[in-house]
């Protein structure tokens, strides 16, 4: 499995610091402690087909906000928080080639299919980048 991105280093990081989850937290300390971790601040964005690994200071969707959360709806492919993984990056060319079927389609207007091949190229590219510049994290040996 590989990971790119410019947060990909601190999610292979915040991935080895996780506690292993036991199947249920018992107290409110425990609660605290992982919530209150800012190691394990992890989020899938499953419609931009990435995960952020949020660092308030580095957040491109809060400039002027004061929450302390990603706003998954206002993610930016320039963010230093974003990382793909190889799950990302395949589900990235299966929405390129979706929308390539539909901008092929005769009832579609030219200028639309315009815009779906353009949106197209730029899914491809982002999967093209995850593949180049991807790493693999280290497998624990036994």
């Amino acid at each position: 499995m590989g990971i790119s991105g410019p947060a990909a280093r601190r999610a292979i990081h915040a991935a080895a610091q996780a506690p292993a989850f036991a199947g249920s937290i018992r107290t409110h300390r425990q609660a605290r402690d992982i919530l209150g971790n800012p190691a394990l601040t992890v989020y899938d964005n499953e419609r931009s087909f990435l995960m952020c690994i949020y660092n308030r200071e580095r957040a491109l969707c809060h400039r002027l906000d004061v929450d302390d959360a990603p706003r998954l709806d206002r993610c930016r492919p320039s963010c230093a928080n974003i990382a793909r993984t190889d799950h990302h990056a395949a589900q990235l060319v299966q929405h390129a080639r979706s929308l390539e079927k539909q901008a092929a389609s005769e009832a579609v207007p030219s200028p639309l299919a315009d815009r779906l091949a353009r949106r197209t190229a730029q899914l491809r590219a982002l999967a093209d980048r995850h593949e180049h510049d991807r790493i693999h994290p280290q497998e624990p040996t036994s």
